[in-house]
């Protein structure tokens, strides 16, 4: 009948609709499942580039780009300023551990350090001297003016050898009132006699105890010549024997 053919033709059509719209749809889930997975490539790509650059070359400012993954980026920031931080401690306890706390001069650690390239390097070891100074009177003001007074002393000390040495030498607290200073530039024993005299010139001037009082202090310098020496050791210890002779010189000049 009219009726039955036309039951017929609708159903024909929504089947066909529903076919063509199943198919639209499946068409568009898998254009949308091709670019999300584009998307996740690319950025895995990304994060892997930047985490093998990372690992390999240290540069934590590398980032993904943002569109991609911004928590990543985030977590990129995060590790950045830790290594900085990082960075910052290390720097910190590298100086701590070569460094003086009281005077602020280069410790003994520093000074084996210098010594050894100063060994390695041929001009600096033609052009060096090494000097050992030794306080003579400084267990004195110890006793008579407290430990107080003595470290305002050495941190005095402290600062004329740094203004002697400037940048051309070098200076280190080896321990209690020794210090030790490397001439540099110089290629004569003359010369460095000329520098020892000018560095005893700068304890000459009274030095103030912070307590109403000053008080003197002089201090026996031994030298030794780098260019005359194979080896660290020799070099010291020939510099620590002129300085005990100087100061023994001085003691008996003292007592006369």
């Amino acid at each position: 009948t009219a009726l039955d053919e036309l039951i017929s033709h609708f159903l024909g059509i929504s089947i066909l609709v529903l076919t063509g719209s199943i198919l639209l749809a499946s068409f568009i889930g898998l254009l949308l499942t091709h670019s999300l997975h584009r998307g996740i490539v690319a950025a895995l790509q990304s994060i892997t580039e930047v985490v093998h650059d990372i690992r390999e070359n240290r540069h934590f400012s590398r980032r993904v780009p943002e569109e991609r993954i911004e928590d990543f980026n985030s977590l990129l920031g995060e590790m950045e300023d830790w290594q900085r931080q990082l960075q910052a401690k290390n720097a910190q306890l590298l100086r701590s551990s070569l460094h003086d706390p009281l005077t602020g001069l280069a410790n003994r650690a520093a000074f084996r350090n210098a010594l050894a390239e100063l060994m390695k390097n041929e001009v600096d070891h033609q052009t060096s001297a090494l000097l050992f100074l030794d306080g003579d009177n400084f267990k004195l003001i110890n006793d008579n003016w407290g430990h107080a007074a003595g470290d305002k002393v050495l941190m005095e000390v402290a600062s004329r050898l740094m203004t002697f040495a400037g940048k051309r030498h070098l200076a280190w607290r080896l321990g209690g009132d020794e210090f030790a200073v490397l001439l540099r530039e110089v290629r004569s024993e003359a010369e460095v006699q000329a520098l020892c005299q000018a560095l005893s010139e700068q304890f000459l001037p009274p030095f103030n105890l912070h307590n109403g009082h000053s008080a003197t202090l002089s201090l026996s310098v031994g030298y030794a010549l780098a260019w005359e020496h194979a080896t660290a050791e020799s070099l010291q210890e020939l510099a620590d024997q002129n300085m005990y002779r100087m100061k023994n010189q001085r003691i008996q000049q003292t007592l006369k």
